[in-house]
């Protein structure tokens, strides 16, 4: 369990961040921002916010729609970026600032100050500032783009063509053979849709903010020979279109056996082109004759005895539609990553525990936008740890309306279902499960560290 003060139920109804994608307004003539602004400019304050921040999607081959890499590149761009990072629009990141846990890895989110900055330099005229001031250029360990770096290993789906217009197309396929001749555990894995007939750009007259950017609704990636009877150690990776790479903890382990193959559960959709895709899975691995100190689970039914709803009921053109449940963990854990699952309609979930002495936290609350769906890794510091028998009361609201870009049928009502128009209310966090000693342990060590911290600041 974390220590801390708990957060207040009224702060639950804070505002949603809103999500979307960038769209041009040119940027203002230079000279039109007041003398007294201080000046910015692209090469020393601008570039080094983007290389950090946005340009692992939005560069040369890379999923988003125009490369930010330089500032021929930037420049028509300037007055979208001021107005979508004011926004906390982009870079996609939902979770809400002035709610629960705030320490994440890899956070691509930009500070007060840096947002701040980048609005002084589109105000002042976006000027590109002196050549000797740009960061060095960002160099990609793998021309294809993998954010893990170059995989160690590339396990990949059989092709399918989605058709340019049709209903959802489920199917389970594979498998595919990993070609592993021994047992290996399992650093880091992401998730590419590779299109063998066209690259990531819209379609026709389709509106930017649908579903049509992606053929991939989502892919249950799992070992042949998963136990979904076990707590964890297999490998079962739920992936959701424009997810971010997960890392597992370096003390944990999620394997793929020796001769093991991968099969896969999968949600497409029509794009408004016909185009042929497959599942590419890159996986870092540890090195051979790694052992684990910890099990983690892959996937998180088997370690909490639940975790989804199908009771849920959205009516047609209604905002704010809230939904939650509950359920009650089996074993002790320390869940490593906050993840929501919902569907076009989604909006916002926040996830509370109620621990078995009675207290309740909100451990942290999300913005959704079913176009860039986020697996949020928890620092390791902060990382919930919470005893078997917490309850976890999942509440997520819900946009039926026209108001919703993603929404493409907002007069029916929706009910739970895997077809896009359908929707979910599912949390899918990663846990790390520990027995009594082991949680004991990582128990006294977090108090540790948090009293240190405390006397350092004395």
């Amino acid at each position: 369990m974390r220590f801390g003060w708990s957060q207040s139920w009224k702060y639950i109804c804070s505002g949603l961040v809103s999500t979307g994608l960038m769209g041009f307004v040119s940027a203002p003539a230079a000279g039109q921002a007041p003398a007294s602004v201080e000046r910015a400019t692209f090469t020393k304050d601008i570039a080094p916010i983007l290389q950090r921040s946005c340009e692992n999607c939005h560069r040369a081959g890379g999923v988003a729609p125009m490369s930010l890499s330089t500032y021929e590149e930037v420049r028509p761009w300037a007055r979208a970026i001021k107005q979508k990072t004011m926004a906390r629009e982009m870079p996609p990141w939902f979770i809400e600032k002035n709610i629960g846990i705030q320490k994440f890895k890899d956070d691509p989110s930009l500070s007060d100050e840096e947002i701040a900055l980048v609005g002084r330099w589109v105000d002042s005229g976006a000027p590109a500032g002196s050549p000797a001031d740009m960061p060095p250029a960002r160099h990609y360990a793998d021309a294809s783009g993998w954010t893990i770096g170059k995989p160690d290993l590339i396990v990949s789906s059989p092709t399918i063509t989605v058709k340019a217009v049709g209903p959802d197309f489920h199917k389970e396929i594979g498998p595919s053979a990993t070609g592993l001749t021994e047992d290996r555990y399992i650093a880091a894995v992401e998730v590419k849709e590779t299109r063998l007939g066209g690259d990531f750009k819209q379609t026709g007259t389709r509106k930017s903010g649908d579903l049509n950017y992606f053929t991939l609704h989502h892919a249950g990636i799992r070992a042949l020979d998963f136990d979904e009877a076990q707590a964890a150690g297999d490998f079962y990776l739920i992936y959701e279109l424009g997810q971010n790479a997960t890392y597992y903890p370096p003390d944990t382990g999620v394997i793929l056996k020796a001769g093991s193959e991968l099969t896969y559960t999968i949600h497409m959709h029509s794009i408004g082109k016909e185009m042929p895709v497959r599942v590419d899975v890159g996986f870092k691995l540890h090195p051979k004759g790694y052992r684990p100190k910890y099990l983690q689970s892959g996937y998180n039914t088997g370690v909490s005895g639940g975790g989804v709803s199908e009771d849920l009921i959205i009516p047609a053109g209604k905002d704010n539609v809230r939904f939650d449940y509950t359920y009650q963990l089996r074993h002790n854990v320390k869940m490593t990553t906050f993840e929501p699952h919902l569907h076009m309609s989604g909006k916002r979930m926040c996830v509370e525990a109620q621990y078995p002495d009675g207290r309740r936290e909100i451990l942290n609350c999300s913005g959704y936008n079913h176009n860039w769906v986020k697996v949020y890794m928890y620092d390791d510091d902060v990382a919930p740890l919470l005893p078997k028998g917490t309850i976890m009361r999942v509440i997520a609201w819900y946009n039926n309306t026209a108001s919703n870009p993603r929404n493409v049928e907002p007069r029916n009502w929706k009910a739970w279902g895997s077809r896009s128009i359908d929707d979910m209310c599912t949390f899918l966090p990663k846990m790390t499960v520990l027995t009594d000693e082991q949680f004991a342990e990582e128990l006294a060590a977090r108090k540790a560290k948090q009293q240190g911290a405390r006397t350092q600041q004395q």
